[in-house]
């Protein structure tokens, strides 16, 4: 919100009155971070994480209003390039750590004004919606601006009125831990109800199944995340539909893309929710301003030089994090980056490749499962002769199920021969027994409206019922509590289901075969 400039006599961040046009996101740097990159080699500085040292700008150090030093590149297992621009202190004196205290002091005014008008905007928009949702909630994640918004939202609103929800990825920095038992211990003694929500899969288990996530096939996000936090706000709660509001730390300088975020949203985490995002308009000068002006705990990561805290292998890092996350963190990472090589196809084997391709970003990139081992060769869709023909395996006849939430099943006296009343239009499917318990399934492909939406649907649930591991994401979909998964990660469809769609609006209808799909044409 506010602009700024480098004090010197503190050593700290200044704000001004003028408004921030762009920020550079600047940060503290601790000695943890300069003796891991390298720097105690050139400056002489204390070895204490109370209070940092200097400020970065993404890769530039400036102490004290001075560029002193630039790092460059970084990989996985290589550390980023050292280029010392300046001596920060005259004849390789000893560097001077930021007076927190005085720093504090001098940015009072403007953060008090920036905190109130926060704090009341936050009960403006509980005074909004109190009627309208069933549960606020905070959504914590051990993150510096998570950390910011949970205090924002406890000073401003009742204690009993929400909640605090940490979804735990299972792949967290182990730092982040620490973070979450401080705040369950600061909520408990608050009297805020504390949740952590966890996803019945493992990241050894779901990166085995999905293979692993990429820039362009984030599954994890809503298997490890957004679906176990929705179902545990089903079990407090009580009931499958309801609607919430999620107060969340996102901020428009952390990308382009949250940078065209609206303050409430609805629907762009998943349906029902609500969306408040309090310090939207916040740089990261005021973030960590409030850090230190309010005594909150700060994740022991960002000490390391990380510039965000999340997954610890996670395909939208960044090199320098990468880095950092695998020297700082190895015996987390490394079992994850054992699954990216063993899963490799083109390069299984050979240690030097594989190495390359992890470090080289090959395993980001990946856009479908042809450079996996586990992609499934053995469902296939066609257009032949006027007809869709898509042929699968039979799992225990779970296609059956998903056939209810597209239509009527009418059931013929040929065998090999389903109705389906969809949308008040009857279409017919043809169904013939392939050996080793396959089946193809053949129905008309003319180009009608009704005909095409018959057959995007129908292609959906038959990828769900081949592909299907029970990550539970079409359960936590479906708000009216008609779907639901046996502890063996069986799919049940109510009788009652009222066709709605929502299971099957996922990307391509499920996320493991967007994720090992084998790109093929389907003709015309």
């Amino acid at each position: 919100m506010y602009s700024y400039t480098w004090d010197q006599e503190t050593g700290g961040l200044l704000l001004t009155s003028t408004e921030l046009r762009f920020s550079k996101e600047p940060r503290p740097v601790y000695s943890q971070e300069l003796d891991i990159l390298g720097f105690d080699r050139y400056w002489n500085y204390e070895k204490d994480d109370f209070r940092p040292i200097m400020w970065a700008e993404t890769n530039n150090y400036i102490y004290r209003g001075k560029l002193v030093a630039q790092s460059k590149g970084g990989t996985f297992f290589t550390a980023p390039e050292i280029v010392i621009i300046e001596a920060p202190e005259e004849d390789d004196g000893q560097l001077k750590p930021v007076d927190i205290a005085a720093m504090i002091r001098k940015n009072s005014d403007l953060m008090e004004k920036l905190t109130s008008e926060t704090i009341k905007s936050v009960f403006n928009t509980y005074s909004k919606f109190k009627n309208k949702v069933d549960i606020f909630h905070v959504s914590y994640s051990g993150g510096k601006d998570s950390e910011v918004t949970l205090d924002i939202v406890q000073k401003a609103l009742p204690h009993n009125d929400f909640v605090v929800v940490f979804g735990d990825t299972g792949m967290e920095f182990p730092d982040t831990y620490q973070s979450v038992e401080l705040i369950r211990e600061k909520c408990a003694n608050l009297g805020i109800d504390f949740h952590i929500a966890k996803s019945h899969m493992l990241p050894s288990e779901s990166w085995n199944r999905f293979g692993p996530p990429s820039s362009t096939n984030r599954w994890c996000c809503s298997v490890h995340k957004t679906t176990p936090q929705l179902l545990m706000l089903r079990d407090v709660l009580g009931k499958t539909s309801f609607t919430e509001m999620a107060f969340v730390g996102v901020r428009a300088d952390e990308s382009v893309r949250r940078s065209g975020y609206d303050y409430v949203s609805y629907g762009t985490k998943h349906r029902g929710q609500y969306s408040c995002n309090p310090i939207l308009r916040w740089n990261s000068a005021e973030v960590y301003l409030y850090i230190y002006s309010n005594g909150l705990h700060l994740n022991e990561g960002y000490k390391h030089g990380n510039t965000r805290a999340g997954c610890l292998v996670c395909p939208m890092s960044t090199n320098r994090n990468d880095y950092l996350n695998n020297l700082c963190y190895n015996d987390s990472t490394q079992p994850l980056l054992d699954t990216i090589g063993r899963l490799n196809a083109s390069d299984k084997g050979n240690k030097e490749r594989v190495r390359s391709y992890i470090e080289n970003n090959g395993w980001k990139a990946r856009k479908n499962g042809r450079d996996l081992t586990i992609s499934l060769k053995d469902y296939d869709e066609a257009s032949i002769n006027d007809k869709l023909v898509i042929t699968f395996k039979n799992h225990n006849d779970v296609w059956r199920q998903w056939l209810k939430t597209i239509g009527r099943i009418i059931e013929t006296d040929d065998r090999s021969l389903l109705k389906i009343d969809h949308q008040n239009e009857m279409f017919s499917i043809n169904i013939k027994e392939k050996t080793d318990n396959y089946l193809q399934v053949e129905t008309s492909n003319a180009a009608t409206p009704a005909n095409v939406l018959f057959m995007k649907k129908l292609r959906k649930i038959l990828r769900k019922s081949h592909y299907c591991v029970g990550c539970k994401v079409c359960e936590a979909n479906c708000k009216y509590g008609n779907l639901h998964f046996d502890e063996n990660g069986v799919v049940y469809i109510s009788d009652n289901c009222i066709k709605c769609g929502q299971c099957l609006d996922i990307d391509t209808g499920c996320y493991v075969y967007k994720s090992l799909w084998l790109s093929k044409g389907l003709g015309n």
